[in-house]
Formats: structure tokens, sequence, C-alpha cells
């Protein structure tokens, strides 16, 4: 089984479609790839490795905490 790039699909690696407020374009233009690596969460938004964000567990949690509020 493959992803979207053609990349064998993990368990720690997801591809999440999004759109980009600051550069436009349409929804999926902004493709965000989620990971785990190491027991952090990685997020790389736009999929370029240029601005990559990383969480260890306890701000993760924050971050489901607060969209699980969000999104009820």
């Amino acid at each position: 089984m493959t992803n979207e790039e053609g990349e064998p699909a993990t368990s720690n690696r997801r591809v999440i479609h999004a759109a980009c407020v600051t550069h436009g374009g349409p929804e999926g233009f902004a493709n965000v790839v989620l990971r785990k690596l190491n027991g952090e969460i990685e997020l790389d938004p736009h999929a370029t490795g240029a601005c990559v964000l990383r969480f260890d567990e306890e701000a993760a949690t924050v971050m489901r905490d607060q969209l699980t509020e969000w999104l009820g």
C-alpha cells in the first residue's frame, strides 16, 4: 500500500489535506505531513520540510485535548 506521494504507507505517517490561508490556493493545496518520530509528533506544513513543527508528548496531548474540545 502506498500513500498519495507514492511512498510506502506506515502507521507513523499521515498526509492531511488543508488549505493555506496565507498563500491561498484550493483545498488540498497545503498538504500537511503528520508523523510520529522517536516518540515525538512532527507537523510538516506544505509537505516540503522547509518548516517542521515538533511536539513532545505533553504538547501533543494539549493539542489533542483542544481539538477535541473544539470539534466535540
